[in-house]
C-alpha cells in the first residue's frame, strides 16, 4: 500500500533531512570544520574525487548563491548601497534570522525591511540610507503581483449627491503604499535600472506613493507634496473626504516654514486651508488617472445628520 501523500516521513528520514538542511545552510565551508566534516560522513557517501564534506559543500554553496541572488534581484539598490561584501554579510544575517519557509523564492525577502530596521550590522554612515532603501524596495516587491480590485465606476462619482460628499469615504487601491523617507531611495533605484552607477544620495526628505499601474502592470512611484501625502494618508485611514481635508488644513494652518508647509501656500494673505481646498480637485484628477481611487462609499444618513 502507498502511504498517503500528506503522511509524515519516517522518523529516521526526517532526522537525516533535518541534519542535511543544517549542513547545507552552514555559513562556513564544511571541509574547514572538523566537526561538520564528521557529520557529513554520517549521511553523505562522497566519491572517488570528493570527500563527503566536499560533496555536501557543493549544495551549501548553491544554497547561499541561489538565495543571495534572489535577494539581490529584489533589492538591487540595497546591494548597491552596501557593496558586495556588505550585502553578502547582510544576506547571511537575514537568512540566519529568517530561513526560507516557502517553496517559492518570491517570498524570501518579505521581512527584509523589518529586519533592516533593527539590524545593527550596517556601517553607521549608511544605516539610515540602507533602511530607507530596504523599505522602498520591499514596497515594490510586495505589490508586484498582488490582486487588483475592479476599477472605479464613474457612476459612483456622477451619482453622488452634492451633500453626500461631506461624508463620502474614498477607497484607495489596496496595493498603494505611502512612504515617508529621509533619502530619495526611488531616485537611486531609478538610476540603477537605467544602467547607471550612481553616487549615494544626500539626505532629502521625500513622500512617495508606490503602486502598480493596472493599465500596464508596471510598478510606479510618484513623489507627493506634503499636504497631498497627508490627505492620502487620512483617506487611507477611512476619514471621510471633507473631514480629511479639514484635518490636513488644520495641520498646516499657521505652520509656515515647518515641514514643507509652503506646499499649501496660495495667494498673498490667503489661508493655507483655502489654498488647500483650491488644489484638492487637481490632486483627485491626478490620483484617479493613476488608478489610486477604486471606490467612493457614501456615508450613512446618521453621519450626514
Amino acid at each position: 500500500m502507498r502511504a498517503p501523500r500528506d503522511a509524515a516521513p519516517p522518523a529516521g528520514l526526517a532526522a537525516m533531512m533535518g541534519e542535511l538542511a543544517r549542513l547545507f545552510t552552514a555559513g562556513a565551508p564544511l571541509p574547514d570544520d572538523p566537526e561538520l566534516a564528521a557529520r557529513c560522513r554520517a549521511h553523505v557517501a562522497g566519491s572517488c574525487r570528493l570527500t563527503p564534506a566536499e560533496q555536501a559543500d557543493i549544495y551549501r554553496r548553491q544554497f547561499w548563491l541561489r538565495h543571495q541572488g534572489a535577494l539581490r534581484e529584489d533589492f538591487p539598490a540595497l546591494a548597491h548601497v552596501l557593496g558586495d561584501d556588505g550585502f553578502d554579510a547582510f544576506c547571511r544575517a537575514y537568512l540566519a534570522a529568517h530561513p526560507p519557509a516557502s517553496f517559492t523564492l518570491r517570498d524570501l525577502g518579505r521581512r527584509v525591511a523589518d529586519f533592516a530596521a533593527a539590524h545593527e550590522g550596517f556601517p553607521p554612515a549608511l544605516r539610515d540610507l540602507a533602511r530607507d532603501v530596504a523599505r522602498y524596495e520591499q514596497a515594490l516587491a510586495d505589490r508586484f503581483d498582488g490582486a487588483s480590485p475592479p476599477p472605479l465606476d464613474p457612476a459612483k462619482v456622477t451619482g453622488m449627491p452634492e451633500d453626500g460628499w461631506s461624508t463620502a469615504r474614498i477607497v484607495l487601491h489596496p496595493l498603494l503604499a505611502l512612504l515617508q523617507l529621509r533619502y530619495p531611495a526611488h531616485a537611486l533605484r531609478g538610476e540603477l535600472r537605467e544602467g547607471g552607477s550612481p553616487a549615494l544620495p544626500a539626505p532629502r526628505p521625500v513622500r512617495l506613493a508606490v503602486f502598480r499601474s493596472d493599465a500596464d502592470l508596471t510598478m510606479r512611484c510618484e513623489e507627493l507634496e506634503p499636504p497631498a501625502f497627508a490627505l492620502l494618508e487620512a483617506l487611507g485611514r477611512g476619514v471621510p473626504l471633507v473631514a480629511a481635508c479639514e484635518e490636513v488644513a488644520a495641520g498646516f494652518d499657521g505652520a509656515a516654514g515647518i515641514d514643507g508647509a509652503a506646499g499649501v501656500d496660495g495667494a498673498e494673505g490667503e489661508a493655507p486651508s483655502a489654498a488647500l481646498g483650491a488644489r484638492v480637485g487637481a490632486w483627485f484628477q491626478q490620483w484617479t488617472s493613476w488608478g489610486l481611487i477604486v471606490d467612493v462609499a457614501p456615508g450613512s444618513g446618521a453621519e450626514r445628520g
